[in-house]
């Protein structure tokens, strides 16, 4: 998995893309850690969310299953016939 390049939902209207930089299993389910990239409305929510909290409530591991994995010149290919 590492390597590969990954697209996650975040709130409404967010895509979130990235590539996959780490991996582990933990209780049977596999976890990736991934290098996002223009993050910053995520990191913004989460910067505000610790602030009101003072808690950090996401973790840097994303469960396998809560994201999606694509190919990067399959998607350039197919946005650009939009």
């Amino acid at each position: 998995m590492i390597g590969n390049t990954v697209w996650s939902k975040f709130g409404d209207h967010c895509l979130r893309f990235g590539k996959v930089v780490e991996e582990k299993i933990q209780n049977g389910w596999a976890y990736v850690r991934v290098d996002w990239v223009d993050d910053e409305a995520f990191e913004m929510d989460r910067q505000r969310v610790m602030e009101l909290r003072g808690t950090d409530k996401y973790d840097d591991w994303v469960r396998v299953d809560q994201v999606s994995f694509f190919k990067k010149e399959g998607l350039i290919n197919t946005v650009n016939k939009l």
